[in-house]
This record gives C-alpha cells, sequence and structure tokens, in this order.
C-alpha cells in the first residue's frame, strides 16, 4: 500500500503539472492534455485496484496481467515513435524550404 501512495503522489505533484504546464505554454494541444490526463488517471486507477488489470488480460485474451501491461506498452510506444517521426518530417520539410528560401534570399542579395 506505502508504493501505491507514494506513486499516486508522485503522478499528482510531479506528472500533472508537468502536463498542465506544457498544455499552458501551447506546447501541447487540448486534445493531448485530455490524453495524457486519462492516460495518468488511468495508471492510478490500476494502481489502486490491480484486479482491474486482470479482468482487461482477459479481454485481451492473455493469460497473465504482466503479458497485458506489456503488449499494451509496446502498443503505446510504436505509437509515440510514429507520432515523433511524423513531427520529425515536419520539421526537416520546413528547415528545407527555410534554407531554400534563404540561398535565394541570398542569391539576389548578390546581384
Amino acid at each position: 500500500m506505502v508504493i501505491q501512495i507514494i506513486v499516486t503522489i508522485g503522478i499528482v505533484l510531479l506528472v500533472f503539472p508537468t502536463v498542465y504546464s506544457a498544455f499552458k505554454k501551447k506546447t501541447i494541444s487540448l486534445f493531448s492534455l485530455i490524453i495524457w490526463t486519462l492516460f495518468w488517471v488511468g495508471g492510478i486507477v490500476i494502481i489502486w485496484n490491480p484486479s482491474l488489470m486482470g479482468k482487461i488480460s482477459g479481454f485481451m485474451g492473455v493469460q497473465r496481467s504482466i503479458d497485458a501491461i506489456v503488449y499494451l506498452a509496446i502498443v503505446f510506444l510504436l505509437y509515440i515513435v510514429f507520432r515523433f517521426r511524423i513531427r520529425l518530417n515536419e520539421m526537416q520539410r520546413e528547415i528545407t524550404m527555410l534554407t531554400r528560401k534563404l540561398a535565394i534570399k541570398d542569391i539576389n542579395k548578390k546581384k
């Protein structure tokens, strides 16, 4: 029970303010704020009600709860990597466009 209290306090004092601060700074959208909040609230619910993970793993057709957690974590991490890859491609495209504009501007100045 002590670990449940420590993890819950850690999430409430460290994670929630960080997510909210990122939203206020416009680093994340309202949709991301809601998703991250639901994710962490779901984590707290599972921490305080571990039998719920057994029901989720049964729904997934997995024998052990830890297997379900690992599968869900892999899917979540792959999604995060996918989102980062999309953002990276967008930034590369923007950098390319800016570099081209600066090169054209520089050539026009030299003429």
